[in-house]
């Protein structure tokens, strides 16, 4: 399920994650969200005292991580949202009543949108013939190169300030690489060293 706000503006998955994070998670929760999701919603649930924890790339994922006690909401920017007290599947219908409800009894969608920074994110997809290689040699080099790294899912490497994701599709002989920082240098400096990364290692 995804939306759009009054006027017609369509809300990003990241966004749209934000608004339900901040809406159904309070001091001490967490909500469950994919490797590749927006430093918007880490920021977001830190305005309320939330934490974001990060799951493989894929709604089961996130449902995986929803069984815990302390997960109040899980959810993919492409669209799957899940309400744990509700049920583990992402069901698009309560998704968008669930929404309603929340413009009905408080601020319009915009407003809430209104609240939140944008940040910019670059993606992009490249052809790898032997994905399996690459992502070895890339680990070791980012390994060596920097200290908070999660291979969760991939590479992901936080910069504090921005993050870069290398992640191999798991249908087709690609690698995905997605950079974000919180001003447009920097996820430009970000998502070419992530490029720079891939390319030494192919």
């Amino acid at each position: 399920m995804m939306a759009v706000t009054a006027d017609g503006e369509f809300v990003t998955g990241d966004a749209l994650l934000a608004v339900y994070a901040t809406a159904f998670a309070d001091a001490g929760d967490r909500v469950a969200a994919p490797v590749d999701t927006s430093l918007l919603v880490d920021d977001a649930l830190a305005d309320v005292g939330a934490d974001l924890v990060h799951t493989r790339v894929g709604d089961v994922y996130v449902a995986e991580r929803a069984v815990a006690d302390d997960v109040t909401f899980g959810g993919e920017p492409s669209g799957a949202w899940i309400f744990p007290d509700d049920s583990l599947c992402p069901d698009g219908p309560l998704a968008a009543a669930k929404l309603v409800d929340l413009v009905a009894n408080g601020p319009s969608l915009a407003g809430r949108l209104d609240a939140f920074p944008a940040y910019p994110i670059r993606r992009t997809s490249r052809d790898v013939p032997d994905k399996v290689a690459v992502m070895e040699r890339v680990h070791d080099a980012v390994r060596d190169a920097y200290d908070d790294v999660d291979t969760l899912d991939g590479v992901r490497v936080d910069l504090g300030d921005a993050w870069f994701l290398l992640r191999p599709s798991g249908t087709e002989p690609i690698v995905r690489v997605t950079a974000e920082a919180r001003d447009e240098a920097r996820a430009n400096d970000v998502f070419a060293a992530a490029q720079d990364l891939l390319d030494e290692a192919a």
